[in-house]
């Protein structure tokens, strides 16, 4: 690395407070990293796996985001059908304000849960410790 880089980067990191770690691992550990980030990049696997403990989030498999992520596109379309439904029925006068209103609410507490399950953010509760 040349000097003019190095000594940017040194000032980069001492402008934005950001600290650089290195770490070392047996061809073992490192094997089962690789194995387990599945493709994301193995430095960004491992903070995001070291964050998520610290802050006692539990990770979620891919294949549950996956699915998570499937499902919330669902909701949203079932959103949409109920939102046509609810023109419909504002024209001809069969569903009352409220009835219409408790259903959007119901379908915006489903999206939000999912959404903070697949963001991965639900927290361990304290008990699960």
């Amino acid at each position: 690395m040349n000097e003019k880089r190095k000594s940017y980067l040194k000032n980069y990191r001492k402008v934005y407070k950001a600290k650089r770690v290195n770490l070392t691992f047996s061809q073992a550990e490192y094997r089962a990293f690789l194995r387990s980030a599945n493709g994301e990049k193995i430095a960004t696997f491992i903070k995001r796996v070291a964050l998520d403990s610290l802050n006692n989030r539990k990770p979620v498999p891919t294949e549950v985001l996956e699915e998570l992520r499937t499902l919330k596109f669902a909701i949203r379309n079932i959103a949409n059908n109920v939102n046509q439904i609810a023109h419909h029925s504002n024209t001809f006068h069969e569903i009352t304000q409220a009835e219409e209103n408790n259903l959007f609410q119901y379908l915006k507490q489903l999206e939000e849960v999912i959404e903070s399950y697949t963001e991965g953010t639900l927290m361990e509760t304290k008990h699960d410790n």
